[in-house]
């Protein structure tokens, strides 16, 4: 990566995107991680021996979760507030996502994390309690706003950040976006999940599920767009393999939020001076997980036909899409300047 304004003998600039489901790290010399957003710490010593160690973070949490206390920090896209627990597994995913960076020695670490578009300034300011004890200078922007910027699509332009714990909405009009210019909505990825974990419980009672399973059915299988056969997956019942048609449940549960996506989409493309609207419609970005479910794409296309012609960006790589867009901000503003970006602070 070439040297930029904010490289410097002292300085290290990363940036970072801590997901409900995923966190991702990129830094200015070109390294990059990803994590699942999941802490556990063993129940026993038996489980502490079996792990090796005594916490698990990411994929390690994931795979030894059966003997592990188990902890989902992010909540809706932010640091849950009031629990103990929590809050040092927030902690414990921040420290291990900063390890993944690779930080040469001696460097003072500098980083922008993107944050949900409408974090309360609560939220904002346990994150940043927390992430200044690992960093020299943290800065937070909105989700949103780093995937435009990644995009360089800074004006006339809607993002759309369909992710886990929220969905992220942002009109960019040239500046960096207020109150007025954004929006979230909590119907998001794990919304689904736990709508079809229930709507399947109902269809199969007998079936053995849990939430991971059924969020990876999602992943691989999930689609609004009817009249392409049937969905047949294997699933357990009574511990014996059988075939199940999840077609229904899968489509009416990734689209539980369309209406309200639709109508906020519609509302943003009215903020715009109407001179700039069809501009605007033809920068539409998609990004996030969810962006992957099938149909998205058409559907919003078909709703906003009386509206004119619609172009769509679909981010092709959404895991770190977020963090590439906070360090591109971090690299080409100089650091005295991240104040006027977002919540700051410093060591």
């Amino acid at each position: 990566m070439a040297k930029t304004q904010n490289t410097s003998d002292s300085n290290f600039v990363i940036g970072i995107d801590l997901g409900t489901s995923r966190s991702a790290i990129v830094t200015e010399n070109g390294t990059k991680g990803a994590v699942e957003s999941i802490v556990g710490w063993p129940h026993d010593l038996i489980g502490a021996k079996v792990l090796g160690n005594t916490i698990a973070v990411g994929a390690a949490a994931v795979e030894f979760r059966e003997f592990l206390d188990i902890s989902y920090p992010l909540a809706n896209g932010v640091i849950k507030e009031g629990i103990e627990r929590d809050t040092l597994a927030a902690e414990e995913l921040i420290k291990h996502i900063i390890s993944l960076a690779e930080v040469p020695e001696k460097k003072k670490i500098c980083g922008i994390i993107g944050v949900p578009a409408k974090a309360s300034l609560q939220n904002k300011k346990v994150l940043l309690n927390l992430a200044k004890k690992f960093m020299n200078q943290v800065t937070l922007v909105s989700e949103p706003f780093a995937i435009a910027y990644r995009e360089e699509k800074l004006n006339n332009s809607i993002v759309i950040d369909l992710g886990a714990g929220t969905i992220n909405f942002c009109s960019m009009k040239g500046r960096i976006p207020d109150e007025n210019s954004q929006v979230s909505l909590e119907k998001a990825g794990n919304f689904v999940d736990g709508l079809l974990y229930d709507a399947l419980k109902f269809k199969f009672p007998d079936t053995q599920l849990t939430l991971n399973i059924v969020k990876k059915l999602k992943e691989q299988y999930g689609t609004i767009e009817k009249g392409n056969g049937k969905i047949v997956v294997e699933l357990r019942m009574n511990g014996k393999p059988q075939a199940h048609d999840i077609t229904d449940e899968l489509i009416s549960s990734c689209s539980v939020f369309v209406p309200d996506m639709l109508e906020i989409i519609k509302k943003l493309i009215i903020s715009f001076d109407p001179e700039f609207q069809q501009e605007a419609m033809r920068n539409v970005i998609l990004a996030g997980g969810m962006s992957n479910i099938k149909g998205y794409e058409n559907v919003i296309k078909k709703s906003l036909s009386d509206y004119g012609e619609v172009h769509i960006h679909k981010i092709e790589d959404p895991i770190y899409a977020v963090a590439e867009g906070a360090l591109k901000i971090g690299t080409d503003i100089p650091i005295k300047f991240w104040s006027q970006l977002g919540d700051t602070a410093d060591n």
